[in-house]
């Protein structure tokens, strides 16, 4: 009898206007209590600004913003997940419950996109009702992986002078 192999995905699941969203936690560094953005101008509608952590300019990203879903202020309930993201690292707002969660690959299904924006998605409809799943190398087109570098380095460059 041969048996197959179960993988199981772990992910990182919070919510946004009450969306579930899920990150592989691979891509996780850390979650934070909300803090204090710093604005940045004549950036796109979904960078909300930058937090510096020890030193570090981090973009913040709105998912709601992202997706063209009612946007918000954020609040001091509000957490921040900080992921890498290609050579950097951004923040994306979560608005309720950071999880951690388990389940085998197959229970795991790729849709077609159904946010504006997002070219990948996985999902899984579970007890916890679906679960997008998405991998942050396909989050941002390229220009806009290029717009966050370049608002990193304009932050870091004027923090140098």
């Amino acid at each position: 009898m041969i048996r197959k192999e179960i993988i199981i995905k772990e992910v990182l699941v919070f919510k946004s206007y009450g969306v579930q969203f899920a990150i592989p936690l691979k891509f996780i560094d850390k979650v934070i209590a909300a803090q204090e953005i710093t604005p940045v101008d004549n950036t796109s509608y979904y960078i909300k600004g930058v937090i510096d952590i020890q030193g570090e300019i981090i973009p913040v990203l709105s998912l709601r913003a992202r997706f063209k879903l009612a946007d918000k202020n954020i609040s001091i309930d509000d957490k921040l997940v900080i992921i890498n993201f290609n050579d950097a690292r951004v923040a994306l707002v979560a608005e309720e419950s950071c999880d951690i969660i388990t389940f085998p690959n197959e229970e795991i299904k790729e849709i077609k996109t159904i946010f504006n924006g997002l070219s990948s998605v996985k999902l899984v409809n579970g007890k916890a009702g679906i679960i997008y799943i998405y991998d942050p190398d396909t989050f941002l087109s390229k220009d806009e992986s290029i717009e966050i570098t370049s608002v990193i380095t304009k932050i870091s460059q004027s923090r140098a002078v």
